[in-house]
């Protein structure tokens, strides 16, 4: 851990996130999926206060890693070890959507907490939910310009922007607002 806080110094502003999960749970692919330890800067000064607490404690189940691992298994690189492939098994289209579902299925309510991640993340959701797709957050901005009604695309334009710059911008909350409860009823037709 104490490498993990010292290279996260050179991370992006977001940081670095990592789950460690025992290769038991990824093939067969177990969900809600067990993982034995987490790290994000939203725990580091968790981490720095009592460390040995934080070790003890942050470990449980996260639905989330049933997305992380359908990318890797679908589109990621191996950079050193066995193939992708033998360690991962798949992760079915049903945990998958409920993965994913389960990060904006509050979207109406909570889009200002975070409307770059939010609306970058519907757009991927509605992607799968009518093409089977499975996009990183930017692909799914870019499925969201062109399959998305024209008044939503400044937003994503917006949302897109800002995330690949991390410079921050002023948002229309009304239309966010809109944005979101258009998303979250086309995804659950």
């Amino acid at each position: 851990m104490d490498m993990v806080v010292e290279l996260n110094t050179y991370a992006p502003p977001k940081g670095i996130e990592l789950s460690i999960v025992k290769r038991g749970v990824c093939n067969p692919f177990v969900y809600p999926t067990p993982f034995e330890l987490h790290f994000s800067i939203a725990h580091l000064e968790w981490y720095k206060t009592n460390p040995l607490d934080y070790i003890d404690k942050m470990k449980g189940t996260d639905k989330d890693l049933a997305a992380h691992l359908t990318i890797i298994y679908h589109r990621g690189k191996c950079l050193y070890g066995n193939d992708i492939k033998d360690v991962f098994g798949a992760v079915s289209k049903e945990d998958y959507f409920d993965s994913i579902w389960s990060d904006i299925e509050e979207a109406e309510t909570e889009i200002m907490d975070n409307p770059t991640y939010i609306i970058l993340n519907l757009c991927r959701v509605l992607a799968y939910k009518k093409e089977e797709l499975i996009l990183s957050k930017q692909e799914g901005g870019k499925w969201g310009i062109c399959n998305v009604p024209e008044k939503y695309q400044t937003l994503i334009i917006q949302a897109l922007d800002e995330y690949l710059s991390n410079k921050s911008t002023e948002w229309d909350e009304n239309n966010a607002h809109e944005f979101a409860a258009y998303m979250i009823t086309q995804i659950r037709n």
